[in-house]
């Protein structure tokens, strides 16, 4: 099935990731998905004997993933990048440090149902930003945001992905409530 969708995209941020506990906070809404690339690294090694290729390894890298919404508010960016807001301004230093996030969002296929993902932990970027003059026609300038993702420490996941179609799939009506393998209990 081909993907013609992208909605819902949601954040969460890693509160815990070791062997024994994984906790993240509550996943809250990004406004806008517009677009959202995943480009894992893959580090192969090639072993040649008798004349032809006799093994090859490959190993996963770190997982670039760009992002571009409609809009990321100051708030928003905050949490995301570990900045700072002082009287209404935005306060970007050089000694900021971005928390670990995971990345989840939904995309329409083509049959009319949605696969669903999560991108359990990356670290986000200071954004490049772009600005331009208005000219005859208005061209819209929308932020993008590059993470690199990576393997959990607690299970060595990276992404977890889910089709509304698949037969033992049931947990699209909660697939943004929680990120999945978060070991935080309901207090009851």
């Amino acid at each position: 099935m081909a993907q013609v969708g992208l909605k819902d995209l949601h954040f969460a941020i890693l509160n815990k990731d070791t062997i024994e506990e994984l906790t993240y906070a509550v996943p809250e809404p990004m406004a806008g998905a517009i677009n959202a690339t995943i480009n894992p690294t893959v580090n192969t090694q090639e072993v040649y004997a008798d004349d032809q290729l006799w093994e090859s390894v490959s190993a996963l890298g770190k997982i670039d993933v760009e992002v571009e919404t409609a809009d990321l508010p100051l708030a928003t960016r905050v949490k995301l990048l570990g900045n700072k807001i002082v009287e209404g301004v935005l306060v970007e230093n050089k000694a900021d440090i971005p928390p670990h996030i995971a990345l989840g969002f939904k995309s329409l296929k083509s049959n009319g149902k949605y696969r669903y993902v999560w991108l359990l932990k990356g670290v986000a970027q200071p954004m490049a930003e772009d600005y331009s003059t208005k000219k005859d026609n208005v061209e819209h300038k929308t932020p993008k945001i590059k993470l690199t993702f990576m393997p959990r420490l607690h299970d060595g996941d990276w992404k977890r992905t889910a089709d509304e179609d698949g037969a033992d799939f049931l947990g699209a009506d909660t697939w943004f409530e929680k990120v999945p393998g978060d070991t935080t209990t309901q207090e009851v």
